[in-house]
């Protein structure tokens, strides 16, 4: 086997075209990819353990990385509302986006629908910051800067 890294995550929300809009604009990332199917789809679901699935996705590709959107026509959703959850809930909680002004991506996040949970800490001396908030959908984003104390993108 041999690893080469996380290629994307992949997330589910409401309204496609509204989180396209969204994390283009906040990322910086534009369409690459579309998909979607219908029910019956038997391979599809038997690979993403669901019966009768029908759903859209696009996948998006910027600053550095992939980012898979999904609405789902069917089934419909038996898990509670992700924004009722918080962010010591089992799961994969947060999405963590790396920026350069903490402060300025949250303000941007809720220019484009976002809202915040906290306010934004600073995490040592060498410039390091990070703050939790939530897309449109509900989705807990972590937007940190890494000064020179945290590992960071390259």
């Amino acid at each position: 086997m041999n690893v080469r890294g996380i290629h994307h995550a992949g997330l589910v929300v409401d309204d496609l075209d509204a989180a396209i809009t969204f994390y283009g604009a906040l990322l910086d990332m534009v369409e690459i990819e579309r998909d979607h199917w219908r029910a019956p789809t038997p391979d599809i679901d038997s690979a993403i353990g669901l019966v009768d699935s029908s759903a859209d996705g696009v996948m998006l590709r910027g600053s550095g990385s992939f980012l898979e959107l999904w609405e789902y026509s069917a089934p419909d959703q038996q898990g509670d509302d992700p924004a009722t959850r918080g962010a010591h809930e089992r799961g994969l909680r947060h999405l963590a986006i790396q920026v350069d002004d903490v402060q300025a991506a949250l303000t941007r996040v809720v220019e484009l629908g976002g809202s915040t949970m906290g306010d934004p800490i600073d995490i040592d001396e060498g410039g390091a910051a990070a703050v939790y908030c939530r897309d449109p959908f509900g989705t807990i984003l972590e937007l940190m800067s890494v000064g020179t104390s945290l590992a960071g993108l390259t």
